[in-house]
């Protein structure tokens, strides 16, 4: 048993924040890509209803989530000192708070499962709720990684028990007809498997420990958490509407085509979203260097997901007959409103990291309680419309939480709006560009069938984009990803294609 205030041990680190962005940039992609084509296979085998059901389920997880963690997770990265007692109490408080969470979604599933129509539900929501404690298990585990930049160890276990849980389980199961149980079966095994190994790479203490003298921890984890439940609310209202008033398999749906849209999202948020808040954590007290950082980050999301979600926007239908087949053909007015709110998010993801790693938490907390005040109206009116009205809210909704989050952002890094302004010059105009490409290659091809008219997009899509990263990809690098890109470090042919 490990004991004392013994400072904690330490877990091998890479040298460079850069490591640490290569290997989570890595392991997202090939953790998306393997959830984009697993996705695929088992939305072909399932169909929409299954989903629907773990959609609900996955809300009621999401809100146990947020303060299952108790924003210690955050907390324990954000601190400059740690010591086995912080580890200890930490892991005690979310162990305790996630069995909690566990005997009360036990409970209260019948109610849930109810209150969205499907009494049948809630053997689901109710075998899911064990996930509280399976990802409890890891959770600190995987903040001493985070914190010491090792990202590498943990995109490797992600994927492993990614690949267990729905390759080795949940395919088989909904092979033979398992229905919703495969999804089940394989999400408790991937988590408890994840959790498992991340406790066996760092051997963080878990002997219980419970200290009164961690108001700070507290004070910054619950303002972690609040702004968290805040976000979760606009992530998630909409979720909650088009159950109640559409029904499961309209949520199944809008669910698949939100999944759609999040997978290239999330390996591009993800990918950087832990180191940016841990590199900045560490460099808090840099205030120019911070700002060097925000702009340029935003600059690079910028670049990478306007084309991409532009280009969905303007085939939905290609895009949705192709993927998931003709059974998902009434999803494809959703795909538009839902790729540029995405894309809108994924702006968004930045400016939580910096926030946070600056102990502004309150003001994230301010501007998604605004937001979320606007929703809540928006959302009532778009549900007496239609499920595609509900879309366009969304979008609406994530424009109005930009604007404010970024405003604050800049006040906090000292970014003029001039800058911040111009990282968006060049990412527009190609972004504007591709998509016009997108969609007359779309129209000319309409005659070809689904997976080959999408090839071709993505075949003239990324032909264009070609050719405008060799006309401004260099101008881009200098002024806009000059710390961030070392351009010594990248290949001659690519310096050469670049002009840098």
């Amino acid at each position: 048993m490990i004991a004392g205030d013994r400072k904690a041990p330490r877990v091998r680190s890479p040298r460079l924040g850069w490591q640490a962005l290569k290997w989570n940039y890595l392991g997202n992609f090939m953790r998306s890509l393997s959830q984009f084509v697993i996705g695929i296979l088992l939305a072909r085998l399932l169909g929409p209803e299954p989903f629907g059901i773990i959609a609900i389920a996955w809300m009621m997880l999401g809100i146990g989530n947020l303060f299952a963690d108790l924003g210690f997770g955050a907390a324990l990265v954000q601190r400059e000192r740690l010591s086995n007692l912080d580890l200890r109490f930490i892991f005690t408080c979310q162990m305790a708070f996630a069995s909690l969470l566990t005997v009360s979604t036990l409970a209260a599933a019948p109610a849930i499962a109810a209150y969205f129509h499907k009494p049948d539900g809630a053997p689901v929501i109710q075998a899911m709720s064990l996930l509280f404690v399976f990802q409890c298990l890891g959770e600190t585990s995987a903040a001493v990684l985070r914190r010491s930049l090792n990202f590498k160890a943990l995109q490797q276990v992600a994927i492993v028990s990614y690949l267990a849980g729905y390759l080795c389980a949940g395919l088989p199961l909904a092979w033979y007809g398992a229905g919703v149980w495969s999804l089940v079966v394989a999400q408790l095994l991937q988590s408890l498997l994840n959790s498992v190994l991340l406790i066996r790479l760092t051997a963080v203490p878990l002997a219980p420990c419970l200290r009164r003298d961690a108001h700070d921890m507290l004070s910054f984890g619950l303002k972690v958490t609040a702004a968290n439940l805040s976000s979760w609310g606009i992530s998630n209202l909409d979720v909650f509407c088009i159950g109640r008033a559409f029904g499961v398999v309209n949520l199944g749906l809008y669910n698949r085509a939100l999944n759609l849209m999040n997978a290239p999202m999330s390996v591009i948020t993800a990918g950087f979203q832990g180191v940016l808040f841990a590199a900045c954590s560490r460099a808090q007290s840099d205030r120019q260097q911070v700002k060097r950082i925000y702009l340029e980050t935003n600059a690079g999301v910028a670049m990478l997901c306007l084309p991409l979600f532009a280009t969905a926007a303007v085939v939905p239908d290609t895009l949705i007959q192709a993927v998931y087949g003709k059974a998902w053909q009434s999803s494809v007015p959703l795909v538009t409103p839902l790729a540029l709110a995405v894309m809108v998010n994924a702006l968004l993801a930045i400016k939580g990291p910096i926030l946070m790693a600056g102990n502004r938490v309150g003001l994230e907390l301010k501007n998604q309680l605004i937001t979320l005040l606007l929703f809540v109206p928006a959302l009532f009116l778009a549900v007496q419309v239609s499920l595609q009205a509900v879309a366009w809210a969304v979008f609406g909704t994530y424009v109005v939480r930009w604007l404010l989050l970024a405003i604050d952002t800049l006040r906090v890094t000292g970014a003029t709006l001039a800058e911040y302004v111009r990282t968006f010059r060049d990412p527009v105009l190609v972004g504007v560009l591709v998509a016009a490409v997108a969609a007359s290659t779309d129209a000319v091809l309409a005659s070809l069938a689904p997976l080959a008219r999408l090839v071709a997009v993505a075949a003239a899509c990324g032909l264009a984009l070609a050719g405008l990263l060799r006309l401004l990809g260099g101008r881009f690098l200098k002024q806009n990803l000059a710390t961030l890109v070392a351009v010594e470090r990248l290949s001659s042919p690519l310096r050469r294609f670049l002009n840098v």
